[in-house]
């Protein structure tokens, strides 16, 4: 039996704009001078962009064969399972390497229950999902702390100044630490793990029947597309000269990139090679949002110490610099989005090809 056909409603396979953010020339300055603890980005000529595609279905249609269910519940016992590690090490030794580790499973598994959203009836992956961004958002300040203080210690040495906004770091971590270890020595696994076990007994009864298992296989596509035309939105409205059009970006692609990790390459015709440059891409943005949290952390320390603003203007001009030349650098490949949309891909896949 056939698998069934990617539905061709609100399928986001959209070519790449002929004039897109990647073809806009920033006269980006490192020399501009600073205002007040700023790192403006100097007036930006206005932004030629194709109008919004319109989403249409693939040349090629994506096909998803009969056992998504199972694979679906593989991935989501593969997911659990490494949360569960990972939360257990937390607990066991908690510091800067285990948390993030920790965050990063969540994040993981978090998307794998967005996917399970879209696709079951019921309510129970919502209340996964909601039960496990508490969890993350506990430990969001301590992770950020984390960030900034790696970075002002490897620039101390050109920065000496740095010094005291490290030493300010220091002490926020520390009680920062006590409070969100006490948290997750908290953190229970058991709720998740009777809300995880519902899930997989629902994708098991979705795949027992042939007519089930089609339908869950097309809202499986259907999800993914709607994931990635949501990215598509957020890329069009980047404006360089504001900071949290790129991060809202990067939170889109992140959760359609996890999504895409949760189903099998069969089904998607992406490569471990094409995964890694997925990751490249996000990390493009991530390194922009890392320098406005810097920047945001000298910002409030020197509104804390006022005598400090002139001993740490080399390191904020510092910013400013790497921030245009990083900025210049995303916008140069941010219309490489266009190249993760699976379906182009899946066209080429023998299995994909088998299954149609």
């Amino acid at each position: 039996m056939d698998a069934p056909q990617l539905p061709q409603s609100n399928v986001a396979s959209i070519p790449p704009p002929s004039a897109g953010i990647g073809a806009l020339q920033l006269p980006v300055s490192e020399s501009t001078p600073l205002g007040a603890f700023t790192l403006p980005t100097p007036a930006q000529p206005p932004i030629s962009r194709s109008p919004v595609p319109t989403l249409a279905a693939p040349p090629a249609p994506w096909r998803l064969p009969a056992t998504v269910g199972p694979f679906l519940a593989d991935s989501l016992r593969s997911r659990w399972e490494s949360y569960r590690a990972r939360l257990q090490g937390c607990q066991d030794d908690f510091s800067e390497e285990t948390v993030h580790e920790l965050r990063v499973a969540t994040r993981r598994l978090i998307a794998q229950f967005v996917m399970l959203r879209c696709v079951l009836p019921d309510t129970t992956a919502e209340k996964a999902r909601r039960v496990l961004k508490r969890q993350l958002k506990a430990l969001g300040q301590l992770r950020d702390t984390h960030v900034q203080r790696l970075f002002m210690e490897r620039h101390v040495a050109g920065f000496p100044h740095l010094l005291f906004v490290l030493d300010s770091l220091r002490r926020r971590e520390r009680r920062l630490e006590k409070a969100a270890a006490a948290k997750v020595t908290a953190f229970s696994a058991r709720k998740l793990g009777k809300l995880i076990l519902s899930l997989s007994e629902h994708l098991a009864s979705n795949s027992a029947r042939a007519s089930r298992s089609d339908r869950l296989a097309a809202t499986v596509a259907q999800a993914t597309a709607d994931a990635f035309a949501h990215v598509v939105r957020r890329h069009q409205a980047i404006a360089p000269a504001s900071p949290g059009t790129i991060h809202r970006t990067r939170v889109a692609f992140k959760k359609f990139r996890y999504m895409l990790e949760s189903l099998s390459p069969d089904f998607t015709g992406l490569t471990k090679r094409d995964l890694r440059a997925m990751a490249r891409y996000q990390r493009r943005m991530g390194l922009l949002q890392d320098l406005e949290v810097m920047h945001g952390c000298i910002t409030a320390f020197v509104q804390k110490h006022k005598g400090m603003g002139a001993s740490l203007r080399p390191f904020a001009r510092h910013l400013q610099a790497k921030r245009a030349r990083a900025l210049r650098s995303f916008l140069k490949s941010a219309d490489e989005l266009f190249e993760f949309w699976p379906p182009g891909r899946a066209a080429a896949n023998p299995h994909i090809a088998a299954a149609a």
